[in-house]
Order: C-alpha cells, then sequence, then structure tokens
C-alpha cells in the first residue's frame, strides 16, 4: 500500500506528516487490498473562529473502486483523524458489501 501525502496551501511539517501516515495506516489493518492511499490536507483561512479551517481529503483505491471521504474540522490532527476514522467505516462498508453478495450468488 502506497501512501500519498501532499498539501497545496500548507507546508506539511515532518511530525504532521508523520502523524498523517500512522494514520493512512490503520487502514492496512482491514485486510483489503489497497493499491494506493492519497491523503490531501489543505488549510484555509476564514473569517470566524468557529469555521472549521483545517480540511482532509482521502482517496482509497480499493479494487474496482475508489473510495472518496472529505472531513473539516478546526484542528489539521483532529481533522486527519475524522478523516481515518470515516474512511476505515467505508471501506468495511464497501468490503461487507461486497461479501454479501458473494453469498448470495
Amino acid at each position: 500500500m502506497r501512501i500519498l501525502i501532499a498539501s497545496k496551501t500548507l507546508e506539511v511539517s515532518p511530525p504532521l506528516r508523520r502523524f498523517a501516515q500512522e494514520q493512512a495506516l490503520r487502514l492496512s489493518k482491514l485486510e483489503q487490498r489497497i493499491s494506493k492511499v492519497r491523503v490531501s490536507l489543505e488549510k484555509r483561512v476564514q473569517k470566524s473562529k468557529r469555521d472549521r479551517n483545517a480540511l482532509v481529503k482521502y482517496v482509497v483505491n480499493l479494487p474496482g473502486k475508489t473510495l472518496v471521504t472529505k472531513v473539516k474540522a478546526p484542528d489539521m490532527y483532529q481533522a486527519i483523524i475524522d478523516a481515518t476514522d470515516r474512511a476505515i467505516r467505508q471501506t468495511r462498508k464497501f468490503k461487507e458489501k461486497r461479501l454479501t453478495k458473494q453469498r448470495h450468488a
């Protein structure tokens, strides 16, 4: 599984990159054949302090399906955690759906 971490608007520091890689590696525990995980980090400038400024986008390439997850949060680390959890849920749901179809066929 290849993990690509990129950002257009933010300089990705080594601790942030390491944290994003550790979170993306949680997807490998699902025993899926994931070929590539692309993590996009973006910091947006908003006028209000209550707005969610951190945007994290996961693109998970599975055989036959590409899963996309977008999460906004006030903190970049929290956005990465939330996006990882959502990507894990989507991947698990896709796996269960495929297994159910195979059992009924």
